[in-house]
């Protein structure tokens, strides 16, 4: 009886998860604006993302302009974007997430990356990673990077892709700063 039991706590969550994706698939941010570190941002979703077993490297620069927009939904993005860092390295491996200065249409912007040691997507996949419902692991809904393409394409940045079978992927996100450039000093 427990056995069924586990099966359907399992089958439960899996549902309750693939739910909350379409929920929030189509959904575009909503509520008031505010200034957003992304350092922080990254630092944060990244840590409370990776599991011990795999290395984290955080390579944020120390003086990297606000971005204006909506916390919660690039949040979602970064994160679906790292979970899918986390399967793709399986049982080992390392995830290296990137934050630095760059130019966004001649705008001051960030750059913010997530690259993983794991499998890698064949070359003839990487232009459907986008589109949603089109996914290649079992149980997943397709959703997770149409999401954070759509959270990024709302806040007026760009995404884009690079992998190699077998080496890794990178997921680049480039959003604008926030227009007075405000940003924080670390050390």
């Amino acid at each position: 009886m427990t056995d069924a039991l586990k099966v359907l706590d399992e089958e439960t969550s899996r549902l309750d998860r693939m739910a909350r994706s379409f929920a929030q698939f189509g959904k575009l941010p909503e509520g008031a604006r505010s200034l957003i570190d992304v350092a922080e941002l990254a630092r944060s979703t990244a840590t409370a993302s990776v599991p011990s077993h795999l290395a984290l490297h955080l390579e944020l620069a120390p003086d990297l302009p606000l971005v204006e927009g909506h916390h919660d939904a690039l949040q979602r993005a970064l994160m679906n974007v790292v979970l899918n860092a986390v399967h793709a390295c399986a049982d080992s491996g390392s995830i290296t997430v990137r934050a630095e200065r760059t130019i966004l249409d001649g705008e001051a912007a960030v750059s913010l990356s997530v690259q993983d040691t794991g499998a890698g997507i064949p070359h003839d996949r990487l232009a459907t990673i986008w589109e949603p419902y089109v996914t290649h692991k079992a149980g997943g809904t397709g959703l997770g990077l149409a999401i954070a393409r759509q959270a990024v394409l709302a806040h007026h940045g760009i995404v884009s892709a690079d992998s190699e079978p077998g080496e890794g992927t990178t997921i680049h996100f480039v959003l604008p700063a926030s227009p007075n450039h405000g940003h924080i000093e670390r050390p």
